[in-house]
Order: structure tokens, then sequence, then C-alpha cells
């Protein structure tokens, strides 16, 4: 009998804090509608604007990665 391990996703933390600054929910709140556990007009929204900061943080890292 094997166990099913699963890791759990990580987020990034700068995101998720700019994102519960802007509109006041918490964290879980956040990371569940990210997830897809939540549904809703606003969890939709949250989970747009999560994934178009981080995508924005990951070039700006490689950006700056790349000019050292």
């Amino acid at each position: 009998m094997g166990k099913n391990i699963k890791s759990k996703p990580s987020y990034n933390q700068d995101v998720l804090k700019i994102i519960k600054d802007r509109y006041g929910y918490s964290y879980d709140y956040i990371r569940k509608s990210i997830r897809g556990d939540r549904v809703g007009i606003i969890c939709d929204m949250l989970k747009t604007e999560y994934h178009k900061l981080n995508n924005e943080s990951i070039k700006a890292i490689e950006s700056r990665a790349y000019k050292l």
C-alpha cells in the first residue's frame, strides 16, 4: 500500500501580499481562489490578477538576472 504523495503548490508571497493589501481578503481566501476551490466573479478576478502579477515578477527577475 503506497501513499499518494502530492506536493503543495507554492505561491509567490510578494504577489499575495499585494493582492491582500489591495482588496483586503485573507491569504487563505486568495489561495483558495487561485487553486479553484472558490468560484465567483471576485475569485476569477483574484486568480487572473495573481497570474498577471506573478508573470510580471518572473519577467522582471529574468531581465535583471540577464543584465548581471
